[in-house]
């Protein structure tokens, strides 16, 4: 699914325009509040691409969601759930070149959509 895809479909709105990419791919999904969970399962991914094609699907609107993100060479995070981050998680997203996107969807919502379309979940391969 195409990063404008999700971006209509869902409403988002897009917080670093400048590092939106429409034709950018997205294959895979992950959704975490905790980012220790994250970085736990997402690290278990072998494969790089797999992490390039992904979305960060939170409703953490700090700091730690896109340094997560940054961690795991995630270039998108998606907040749920209607939340708005502060001016300096944008700010943050831009310098760690992750394009930071919002709905109004719940994570639940949000990812049986995206399911639906094809977007796979990553899950801890052990």
């Amino acid at each position: 699914m195409k990063l404008a895809d999700i971006v209509q479909k869902y409403h988002c709105t897009i917080y670093t325009p400048d590092l939106y990419d429409p034709t950018k791919n997205i294959d895979f999904a992950f959704c975490s509040d905790l980012m220790s969970d994250a970085l736990m399962i997402m690290s278990t991914v072998k494969d790089s691409e797999t992490l390039n094609d992904s979305v960060l699907i939170t409703g953490l609107t700090t700091n730690q969601s896109i340094r997560t993100a940054e961690m795991l060479d995630v270039e998108v995070v998606l907040l749920v759930r209607g939340k708005t981050p502060a001016e300096p998680v944008i700010e943050l997203a831009k310098e760690s070149g992750i394009a930071l996107l919002g709905t109004e969807l719940t994570m639940f919502n949000v990812s049986g959509l995206m399911y639906q379309e094809g977007i796979h979940g990553i899950c801890s391969r052990k």
